[in-house]
């Protein structure tokens, strides 16, 4: 499969800026027949939970807050922030980029290939 060891590389620099600030984040990067993309939404402040096979709200009061509702409450607001800011963020950008690249692509009657997606275990050579 096609994949560009440069946005590999980049990404992993991205990867490592949300991890030390401990944020969420949509990204995708290009470079001319590759892009690669990051959804990152398991900061800290999340209750959401990838265990690699599925998506979970981790907001049990008991095992996950100790019985603090205070703190379960705090939580689940930053989650539910983080999901409507990142969605309505990306969304808005992207029905505006989809325009713009609709309208190139009539203008300069471009097709496309799907390059594909590589998986996030294959490393940069």
């Amino acid at each position: 499969m096609q994949y560009s060891p440069k946005l590999k590389k980049a990404m992993e620099e991205v990867k490592e800026i949300v991890k030390k600030y401990d944020i969420a984040a949509l990204v995708v990067l290009h470079t001319p027949g590759c892009s690669e993309y990051l959804n990152h939404i398991t900061p800290s402040y999340s209750c959401m939970k990838w265990n690699g096979d599925e998506l979970r709200i981790r907001a049990k009061l008991q095992e996950d807050f100790n019985g603090d509702k205070k703190a379960m409450h705090e939580k689940l607001q930053a989650t539910s922030n983080m999901l409507r800011l990142l969605s309505e963020t990306a969304g808005k950008e992207l029905l505006g980029l989809m325009k713009v690249s609709d309208f190139v692509d009539s203008l300069l009657g471009s097709t496309h290939t799907d390059g594909g997606h590589s998986s996030h275990t294959e490393q940069n050579q």
